[in-house]
């Protein structure tokens, strides 16, 4: 009898892969075109159980599946472009694999891992799982399929969804929340175009209206559920009239978008005010002024001059939405005109008191010399030159805006006046009577009053020129000597500056009608005004002057001791900083506990005490 021949096992082909891949992106369809690359991206796979299945091959798809091992495998797609030659290369994948996503090594050194041939991608990463006993038998006997399945490229559902992204957009999301360049795509905008970004800021700032919620779906597409009815969609329940706003806002002009945006403005103040009636804050506040400034297209925060009209314009255009629920062109037009003005004045002003107009000024010795040049203040004859204001001045006015403060150590140039008209600069000096005149009174008056033997004195002339360069060198030499920056002239950055021209603090007034100043550099706001400074003539504080008021009404003498009396020196100049106490201070007071210890006496620390119980009112205050 014949010996029996041993079993062979035959390879069965899979026909059902239980798959476990989860779509983290669908991607997109790629539009080829020409139809020889458009086959490159379009499969046909004839599966073990002899159905054939055909689909797209999406650009961007990117799904990972979880081994028995708990690493995830992950896989992606992209565009890969063409080669030397010009020809195209067609799609590419990637295989990468644990939390920190390895990317397998490929065959080729040369490659960066991206292959256009996804079977040899597929048969490389198991022989590289196999060779290092990665994964154990039953892991790898799984992942022996066509990867198309396993990943989920070759899946009904991720080709329906490329179909329905093809016609109908949605919102992905790859994170928690949808970024400003997701939703821009989502609306068909793109991410760099500054004119429709507001748009999509006011879409992404839009809360959803009752009953709808959302959720991430499959894919990291953002799905919209109605929970009255239980219906899902893709579609934003606002999409449609954003849509329709991003069409017009194409079309429309520039004051037309404006009054667009300063009625959406309006609106959206009114739907929150029907919300929250009491807690409401007054349409004047700073979200609402920034938010009319960003649409004239000013920052606040840098821009702090055009606050106080945008303020203004808000008022006027809250009135004429009450009437006609519209705001008119016009006005959009006269604010548009009135903040521009604002803004170029505010930059003159900058440049004048940062130097850049006075550098421009020269200083011409001629005409201040022959009296043909008049003082910018009062108009009359100028006898004088700042070096530092580069202002022609006469004698009274340099000295009274040069007597105190940061000009009092400007360096002059000052011509000496004519000693008969005290009007015109003097030219020559007298070396008789020691007197400086100019031409006119030393010819027609001077020269008569003198005796013979004055007549023959030669009078000298006054040299300017050797007088400007000395002390042109001496505001040279200062400029370049000085201390501290403070004591420059001041610039942009400086506080001397800030001081006289501050943009940042700017008065508002709350639901309760109470004031503040708020800061839109920073962000800061406080009850106190910034400018003001808590000092010892306040009324109300400790030994201030409100009290010896009061006693010198009532005819009585302050017997309290004068300051400079108990200090044993000379009067102070002006009030004094208020000193820091309580919170503010820098030493805080004694705690609470150790007080109540050594002085038990002066605690003032009690229970709460209840008149009435819970739903108990008095008659007397329901009248």
């Amino acid at each position: 009898m014949a010996a029996a021949k041993p079993a062979i096992n035959a390879h069965m082909p899979k026909t059902n892969v239980l798959t476990r891949h989860k779509v983290v992106r669908f991607g997109s369809t790629y539009n080829a075109p020409t139809e020889p690359e458009a086959k490159l991206y379009a499969y046909l796979h004839q599966r073990a159980d002899l159905r054939v299945s055909r689909g797209v091959i999406p650009v961007g798809f990117y799904s990972y599946m979880l081994l028995d091992e708990g690493q995830p495998m992950y896989l992606e797609t992209r565009h890969g472009g063409t080669d030397q030659d010009g020809w195209p290369v067609g799609p590419q994948y990637q295989i990468s694999w644990t939390a920190n996503k390895e990317v397998i090594p490929p065959l080729d050194s040369l490659s960066d891992g991206w292959y256009a041939d996804f079977d040899d991608l597929w048969m490389n990463a198991l022989g590289y799982f196999e060779k290092r006993n990665l994964l154990s038998e039953e892991t790898l006997e799984y992942l022996d399929a066509d990867p198309f399945v396993l990943f989920g490229i070759d899946d009904p559902l991720t080709q329906q969804a490329l179909a329905k992204l093809e016609k109908f957009p949605a919102l992905i999301c790859d994170g928690a929340v949808p970024t400003l360049d997701e939703w821009a795509y989502y609306l068909r905008i793109e991410p760099k175009d500054k004119d429709l970004l507001w748009l999509v800021r006011a879409m992404m700032e839009t809360d959803l209206p009752k009953p709808w919620t959302c959720y991430k779906g499959i894919g990291s597409i953002v799905c919209y559920l109605r929970a009255d009815t239980g219906q899902v969609t893709w579609k934003h329940p606002f999409y449609d009239y954003f849509r329709q706003l991003r069409v017009f806002c194409k079309q429309a002009s520039k004051d037309e978008v404006m009054q667009v945006r300063c009625n959406r403005l309006l609106w959206s103040y009114e739907a929150t005010r029907v919300e929250a009636e009491h807690d409401q804050e007054p349409l004047i506040s700073p979200m609402y002024v920034a938010r009319m400034g960003e649409i004239f297209g000013f920052d606040v925060k840098t821009q702090g001059c055009v606050v106080r009209n945008c303020k203004a314009q808000l008022k006027a255009f809250a009135k004429h939405y009450r009437r006609t629920q519209d705001v008119d062109i016009n006005l959009i037009r006269d604010c548009n005109e009135m903040l521009q003005r604002d803004l170029e004045k505010y930059e003159e002003m900058v440049s004048h008191w940062s130097g850049a107009v006075k550098d421009d000024v020269k200083f011409d010795l001629n005409k201040l010399s022959k009296g043909e040049l008049q003082c910018v203040n009062c108009e009359t004859t100028a006898l004088s030159f700042c070096l530092e204001c580069k202002d022609y001045l006469c004698l009274k006015c340099y000295g009274d805006l040069h007597s105190k403060g940061f000009r009092k150590s400007h360096a002059p140039f000052c011509l000496v006046p004519c000693a008969l008209c005290v009007v015109l600069p003097a030219k020559i000096h007298c070396t008789f009577t020691d007197k400086s005149l100019c031409h006119g009174c030393y010819a027609m008056k001077h020269i008569k009053m003198l005796p013979k033997d004055g007549k023959e004195n030669a009078p000298r002339r006054i040299n300017y020129v050797e007088q400007y360069n000395r002390y042109a060198a001496m505001a040279k030499k200062r400029a370049e000597t000085k201390a501290s920056p403070s004591e420059e002239i001041p610039n942009l950055e400086d506080a001397a500056y800030e001081s006289v021209l501050s943009t940042d603090w700017h008065p508002f007034y709350d639901a309760r009608g109470v004031k503040y100043y708020h800061n839109f550099a920073t962000g800061e706001r406080m009850r106190q005004s910034p400018t003001a400074v808590p000092n010892t003539d306040e009324p109300g504080v400790e030994g201030n002057n409100g009290l010896k008021e009061a006693k010198a009404a009532l005819g009585q003498e302050d017997e309290s001791p004068r300051k400079e009396e108990r200090a044993g020196s000379a009067p102070l100049k002006g009030s004094e900083p208020m000193p820091l106490s309580g919170f503010d201070s820098l030493k805080s007071d004694v705690a609470a506990a150790v007080l109540a210890a050594e002085a038990p006496e002066t605690r003032t620390l009690r229970a709460p005490y209840r008149q009435l119980m819970p739903n108990e009112v008095p008659a007397e205050w329901e009248s």
